[in-house]
């Protein structure tokens, strides 16, 4: 199945006389322009213009022009974001990606807009590091308040012969215990933030140990 077509799957959230143009499509399009650089949905709209209808028909638009800027406003405003992401998610798993064996749990903050105005959301990603693909992402209430979203991503992912790396503020039992009931192992760091751990580790290879 190819990326369009997996992506006609989303909800559609739009009355039917706002759907002018097809859900997949409009999604598709707005992939292609970000992979392209576009950084907001005015660049978005404007890539769409800029490729004429060709591509437009490519991507799945049939009316000669693709959407206006006001249509993804409309768009993102109430997409179902689960189930948008429900739908990358088994499309990336059944594409054949080699996604490989080493996940990668990161917590990142998104930029937001109009400086200080409109914060950016924290969100904690798995990262299958060989393929460069986010398998799933959860959002927090930020840095330092990571591990609720941290094992939801776990729990949407299959963990079964896997590696899960992270840094020192996800070294928590819950996430180990995860880790191994889903059939995976951890490699994790620990530091100070973890002091009688961390004491033991000192002691455990230290070079007079015995």
């Amino acid at each position: 199945m190819g990326l369009r077509e997996a992506l006609e799957r989303v909800p559609d959230h739009r009355r039917g006389q706002g759907r002018r143009h097809p859900m997949g499509a409009i999604l598709c399009l707005a992939v292609c322009a970000m992979l392209c650089g576009a950084r907001s949905m005015y660049a978005i709209a404007q890539w769409g213009r800029d490729q004429g209808a060709t591509t437009g028909q490519l991507l799945g638009f049939k009316l000669g022009k693709t959407p206006c800027v006001a249509t993804f406003h409309r768009v993102f405003k109430d997409l179902d974001v689960d189930a948008f992401e429900g739908v990358l998610r088994e499309w990336v798993r059944d594409s054949g990606i080699d996604l490989g064996e080493v996940v990668s749990l990161d917590g990142k903050t998104l930029r937001g807009i109009h400086g200080e105005e409109v914060p950016g959301v924290h969100l904690v990603s798995a990262y299958a590091t060989k393929s460069g693909t986010v398998l799933a992402q959860a959002a927090a209430p930020g840095k330092g308040q990571e591990l609720a979203a941290a094992k939801a991503v776990l729990g949407q992912i299959p963990l079964q012969g896997r590696v899960v790396v992270a840094d020192a503020l996800l070294t928590q039992r819950e996430v180990c215990r995860q880790v191994i009931a889903g059939g995976g192992d951890y490699l994790l760091p620990v530091k100070e933030n973890q002091p009688t751990l961390h004491q033991d580790l000192v002691e455990a290879f230290s070079p007079t140990a015995t």
